[in-house]
């Protein structure tokens, strides 16, 4: 890895002393230190440097020297960060988080380290039912945070991610009535249509249930457009309605409403990829 420019060196000291500051810890800025203090500066001078493998073997060694003072658990928590966000091990990162939210009697820091946990075990772990249980929690410990809307979402997402449909449109409808009028209210009536639209897609022979669950998903997006007339993703709603149209062999009103779509849906190549394929189911059924 390319060392920083020297424009950048100084933004990522100061940053390391912002840390310092935040932790209590200013101290350790200053000219005369031994022992666990300079184990931590080198650690820190090391993580200024890209070299963060070893910048995290040097802040393990102060997480063990110190386990319960601040600057073991600042340790620990860089420790965690740095492999989370520098070198993509994931689980040590989780483990060390889970680890510093235990011992930390600071009540900020350790929701700050609950929230990273969320983040990994959703968007870079993949670890779903892992991720309810955790978000979960964080919403009886905090149902009125600012995050709320957020988390209870990604629990409804967790469970479609993991095929849980009635339990995803059950968790999303959950956040339209708690959350109303906010962003993921939004977000998760359009979901509610995409849940249904892909419970569909796994019930292509089920004795027509696949073709209800299409009507279904139909409906929900119809509903959002009532609701969210202005909303950025009513052309992805218009697109679901044509796709729910395509899948139930209405080949008409599919193409009527996927050419509509031209000059507002933000892939203009899957449009005329769609228009071709109807053309050519129509062309074979003609034969």
């Amino acid at each position: 890895m390319a060392k920083l420019d020297t424009a950048t060196r100084p933004r990522k000291r100061r940053s390391a002393i912002v840390l310092l500051a935040l932790f209590g810890l200013g101290g350790l800025a200053g000219c005369s230190v031994s022992g666990t203090k300079k184990s931590y500066l080198l650690a820190e001078q090391l993580w200024t440097d890209e070299k963060y493998a070893a910048a995290v073997a040097e802040f393990e060694k102060v997480a063990a020297k110190d386990p319960n003072g601040k600057l073991g658990l600042m340790a620990l928590y860089r420790a965690a960060t740095t492999e989370a966000y520098f070198l993509s091990e994931y689980g040590d990162a989780i483990v060390k988080l889970r680890a510093f939210a235990d011992a930390s009697q600071d009540s900020a820091a350790v929701w700050e380290a609950q929230k990273q946990i969320g983040e990994l075990l959703f968007s870079k772990t993949e670890q779903y039912d892992q991720a309810i249980v955790h978000y979960r929690s964080l919403l009886k410990l905090k149902a009125d945070a600012p995050e709320a809307p957020e988390f209870l979402f990604r629990v409804g997402k967790s469970h479609f991610f993991l095929w849980q449909f009635a339990e995803a449109i059950h968790v999303y409808t959950e956040v339209m009535k708690r959350f109303a009028g906010s962003f993921w209210a939004e977000k998760a009536m359009y979901e509610i249509g995409v849940t249904y639209f892909t419970r569909g897609e796994q019930r292509p022979g089920e004795g027509g249930r696949g073709v209800e669950a299409y009507q279904d998903a139909m409906d929900a997006f119809e509903s959002f457009l009532k609701r969210h007339p202005t909303s950025t993703m009513v052309p992805l709603a218009r697109f679901g309605i044509a796709s729910c149209l395509e899948e139930m062999d209405q080949l008409d009103a599919a193409y009527h409403a996927y050419e509509a779509l031209k000059g507002s849906y933000p892939s203009p190549n899957v449009i005329e990829i769609k228009l071709i394929r109807i053309r050519e189911r129509k062309a074979q059924r003609s034969r």
